[in-house]
């Protein structure tokens, strides 16, 4: 008799790194069609990792977790512990280097477990590998296939809000400035200055192109560069779903390595990504359709992020001399 396979996968945040994760699961499926997989993860991308075949999603609250007081945090662990404590599982895969996420697998049993680690010699991901390929061979070990993201359905705007919004609209490109920051830290370095955001919406703008603000609730502090010109603003007004219809329903979505990039990437639009202190071929959606912009080759300290930490810059050329100009052009063709 064949016993059913069992894993454990960790991993918590963020948006872009759980995207990446996501062939974890379907891997696993295609060669174990019969396993089980439990899946622990933040609240806030619960609905991601639901996306793929998961059988079981563990929830916690990962503000309290990453930031909160010791006591909040504890809560948090002894809340998983109580829901996967002394259960036994074939493999633990932990999408985390930070040694303290183990903490959460505690009081499991496993025959395997495998990590991420930034020690020298055992680092994962490997750096210039495509994190989605890394994250797949925590659980397969299997390094000869390039892993793509799974298609996804995207569900229809069900209350009609981004279609009413959209019904004149005529050449859609959505801009989303923001983003490239977390619970734990503020990647100001890989955004494309707001400026350029702001002078490439002025050239759409005057070629007939509608331009459409997205991002969380925390980018609005993007709005007030953007006063006086005519774009339509859904800075914090959309929901995952109505997030990834938007991108569906639009001819461009133009934005920097970031969540937004990634979930653009799950759908159909021509995506322009704009990169700079990280590697594109690390971590840009692997589909058609997909442009990104990157010159590395002008900069001798470019890419400068080592996986765990960017090289201290308060220039940030590699970003700021991407001229909205090339972007538009990326646009035009």
């Amino acid at each position: 008799m064949i016993m059913m396979k069992t894993f454990l996968i960790v991993k918590i945040a963020a948006i872009g790194d759980v995207i990446m994760a996501l062939p974890m699961a379907v891997e696993i499926k295609r060669r174990y069609p019969d396993s089980h997989i439990t899946w622990i993860c933040g609240k806030s991308v619960k609905s991601i990792v639901e996306m793929a075949p998961v059988d079981e999603v563990i929830t916690l609250n990962e503000k309290k977790l990453l930031t909160g007081s010791k006591t909040e945090k504890i809560i948090e662990v002894i809340k998983v512990w109580k829901k996967i404590g002394f259960r036994h599982f074939d493999q633990i895969a932990i999408g985390h280097a930070d040694k303290r996420y183990q903490l959460l697998t505690w009081p499991v049993q496993a025959k395997k477990t495998t990590s991420f680690d930034h020690t020298i010699g055992k680092t994962w991901p490997i750096p210039s590998r495509h994190h989605t390929d890394e994250y797949v061979r925590l659980v397969l070990d299997d390094m000869d296939k390039k892993r793509t993201i799974p298609a996804f359905r995207i569900n229809p705007d069900k209350d009609g809000f981004i279609d009413s919004i959209l019904r004149e609209a005529d050449k859609i490109v959505t801009l989303t400035p923001g983003g490239a920051k977390n619970l734990l830290a503020d990647d100001f370095c890989r955004r494309w200055p707001i400026e350029n955001y702001v002078d490439l919406t002025g050239k759409l703008i005057n070629n007939g192109y509608t331009v459409v603000l997205s991002g969380a609730k925390s980018d609005e502090w993007i709005l007030p560069y953007f006063s006086g010109l005519n774009i339509i603003n859904l800075v914090g007004k959309t929901n995952l779903n109505q997030l990834l219809y938007l991108f569906e329903k639009s001819a461009y979505v133009v934005t920097h390595d970031s969540g937004p990039m990634h979930l653009a990437g799950m759908t159909n639009c021509h995506l322009i990504a704009i990169f700079g202190p990280t590697n594109p071929y690390e971590k840009i959606p692997r589909r058609g359709n997909v442009t990104f912009i990157w010159n590395y080759d002008k900069y001798s300290c470019c890419p400068c992020y080592d996986g765990k930490t960017y090289a201290q810059c308060a220039d940030n050329i590699c970003m700021r001399e991407v001229s909205p100009e090339e972007v538009f052009q990326k646009i035009k063709e």
